[in-house]
């Protein structure tokens, strides 16, 4: 997948991920009724890598991340993010 988003600070960056969920009972539940789930009701985790042409986060384009997520409700979902070290 990949999404484009425009930082505070006005950057563009690309962002292309991959990843697995599991649809356990708890979170199949909850995303029909559109509510959240917790941390450990589903296993949602991904490999992102970002792209950008701007200097301030030039960084970002030779790093890797991971994250893990969740529902949010209301249509959204929330990621952990870190960068592997």
């Amino acid at each position: 997948m990949r999404a484009q988003f425009v930082t505070d600070d006005s950057a563009v960056v690309l962002m292309h991920y991959t990843g697995l969920v599991q649809q356990t009972a708890a979170f199949t539940a909850a995303a029909a009724a559109d509510r959240p789930t917790d941390w450990a009701d589903q296993y949602m985790r991904l490999a992102i890598s970002f792209d950008t042409g701007d200097r301030r986060y030039a960084w970002l384009n030779t790093s890797l991340f991971v994250a893990a997520g969740r529902l949010e409700g209301t249509g959204r979902i929330e990621y952990a993010v870190l960068r592997v070290a």
